[in-house]
């Protein structure tokens, strides 16, 4: 087992108590420290494969969350998401 695949068998083990405002709260704090890796990462190549990543472990089989996925890339790569009169 390589160092990254035990780091995140490591990290899996912690377990997040409390009602659903502490664990949004919990997810917006580890979501900002996940982007500010992902910005720190110089290679492009390496940007995209850790971004999708994170899209495919977050979307997981939940076909709802595939077709927000998919719509909301295909806006922000028709650059829709700045046009206010836009309705996706």
């Amino acid at each position: 087992m390589d160092e990254f695949e035990y780091i995140l068998m490591e990290d899996d083990e912690e377990e997040v108590e409390g009602e659903d405002d502490v664990k949004l709260a919990e997810i917006y704090k580890l979501a900002s420290r996940l982007l500010t890796l992902l910005e720190g990462i110089k290679s492009f190549e390496l940007k995209e494969s850790a971004s999708l990543m994170l899209i495919r472990e977050i979307v997981g089989d939940d076909k709802v969350l595939m077709g927000l996925a998919t719509k909301m890339l295909q806006d922000m790569s028709f650059g829709f998401e700045d046009d206010e009169s836009y309705v996706s």
